[in-house]
């Protein structure tokens, strides 16, 4: 019994003198490139000011963050924004079902109003249907979550997504993106605008 003792004594001693002798993990010297909160501009109450001063919910996205994440269309915020379902609606693949905080509108119904308001360049988009807006030429999206009736009225019980395109520019320009498909399918978008 005593020589078992000393063989727990000698096995908890040896544990912690190499806890003690253990090195220290240190932390990544660079940081994942993630933009600056302070820099972002928004206007989640009316006028502009820097994400880090609103004093509300806000998940905001720069159009060049959505692109780098791969973002296609306005559903895909819901895997970078907490607290939010943006989904298309049964049996459909443009009416959108929101909701943020769980309040929102299950079924696109025509005689409800939805508890989540969408937001087209500050224009209320009064229905779902048509409503899964594809990423394309935006400045920013911003999801506001919680009630927002106070600034956006009605149907914003939830919150408010507001979806912020791109000044045209003055000068002409021309944009091309292209991707290749299965089947040696090549597959273009184009985009040709005055700047």
């Amino acid at each position: 019994m005593k020589a078992h003792f000393s063989i727990r004594a000698i096995a908890l001693a040896s544990a912690a003198w190499s806890g003690a002798l253990a090195m220290p993990a240190f932390a990544q010297d660079t940081a994942p490139a993630v933009e600056d909160e302070a820099a972002i501009v928004v206007t989640a109450r009316r006028r502009e000011e820097t994400l880090v001063s609103v004093p509300i919910a806000v998940s905001a996205f720069s159009g060049e963050a959505l692109e780098r994440g791969g973002a296609i269309d306005i559903t895909d915020l819901a895997n970078m924004t907490p607290n939010t379902t943006l989904e298309a609606s049964r049996g459909t693949n443009s009416t959108l079902t929101a909701f943020i905080r769980g309040v929102g509108q299950q079924d696109p119904v025509s005689g409800f109003e939805q508890g989540v308001g969408i937001y087209l360049d500050d224009v209320y988009l009064n229905r779902p249907q048509g409503a899964i807006l594809d990423i394309y030429d935006v400045e920013r999206i911003e999801v506001l979550r919680g009630p927002q009736g106070t600034l956006y009225g009605r149907n914003t019980i939830g919150g408010a997504v507001k979806y912020v395109t791109k000044m045209l520019p003055q000068e002409f320009s021309l944009k091309l993106k292209g991707t290749y498909g299965s089947y040696d399918q090549p597959m273009a978008s184009s985009a040709c605008r005055r700047r």
